[in-house]
């Protein structure tokens, strides 16, 4: 009960490591944890200088009993680049400097959501990235064209937002209209390619490079703040309850009063 997390990790790994003999895999080997491992406390796990784990062979977490003189680290050779900058979707990595960033007004009736709001416009811009926005596409959101410009960004035609940026970002996934003006771009939105199989398949005979946020896993820690589900699920939760309450011609909650009582809503 007094080991710390990372003493109570290492000697599970002491307990179960002769278990990986049962497994009828050619990888499978016993593995050792350095002793000095379990007597570490505290977040400081540095080994003083005459400790005799500076040795490279024995500061290691893990180690091979069965092949001592192999090492299990596999190399691989980096990546290349794409030499063909043609298409900058192919090419080579671009500065934040030379690209453009679309945000288009949604067309999807009784959609009222704009992509990207005026203060996400302004940490786009103090990076490095110039954004236009479509002409009235913050307006159902309450975000004018003014709030816009004052943020850094170019308000411009619907047709030039094609023609000038690189990255375009939208909500609801593209229409028949919309979806030839992005061939050779980058969208970022909700695509939902396991139901939209036809637009899938369009968007990749066409090069369009997506990422479609909805399907950016919501368990990893760094993607929480891709989320699109989780948070929109909560506002519709929310606005739900409103909703409700503006139809239900009763009160909600229950009252007691000298005047009366009021029994609370039911509801399913």
């Amino acid at each position: 009960t007094n080991m710390n997390a990372f003493q109570r990790t290492a000697l599970a790994v002491l307990i179960l490591a002769p278990c990986a003999q049962g497994f009828n895999l050619p990888s499978a080997q016993r593995l050792a944890v350095d002793p000095a491992i379990i007597r570490r406390s505290g977040r400081n796990h540095h080994v003083p200088p005459s400790s005799s784990h500076n040795d490279p062979s024995t500061t290691r977490l893990f180690s091979t009993l069965d092949k001592p003189k192999e090492s299990s680290v596999v190399e691989i050779d980096p990546p290349t680049a794409i030499t063909d900058t043609s298409n900058k979707i192919l090419g080579a990595p671009i500065p934040y400097s030379e690209l453009t960033i679309g945000v288009l007004k949604e067309t999807y009736p009784g959609e009222n959501r704009v992509s990207v709001a005026p203060e996400s416009v302004k940490m786009l811009v103090d990076a490095g990235l110039s954004v236009v926005v479509e002409s009235g596409a913050g307006e159902k959101a309450s975000f004018n064209d003014a709030a816009y410009i004052a943020s850094g960004a170019i308000i411009l035609p619907h047709a030039k937002i094609y023609d000038e940026a690189d990255i375009l970002t939208k909500i609801r996934p593209p229409d028949e209209l919309e979806l030839p003006k992005l061939a050779g771009k980058t969208l970022v939105g909700m695509i939902s390619p396991g139901i939209n199989t036809d637009l899938y398949d369009k968007l990749v005979g066409q090069k369009t490079n997506v990422f479609a946020l909805d399907c950016v896993p919501r368990m990893l820690s760094r993607a929480q703040s891709y989320d699109v589900l989780s948070s929109q699920a909560n506002i519709a939760g929310y606005r739900s309850v409103i909703e409700a309450a503006n139809n239900f011609p009763r009160f909600f909650a229950g009252q007691m009063t000298a005047a009366g009582k009021v029994p609370p809503a039911k509801v399913l």
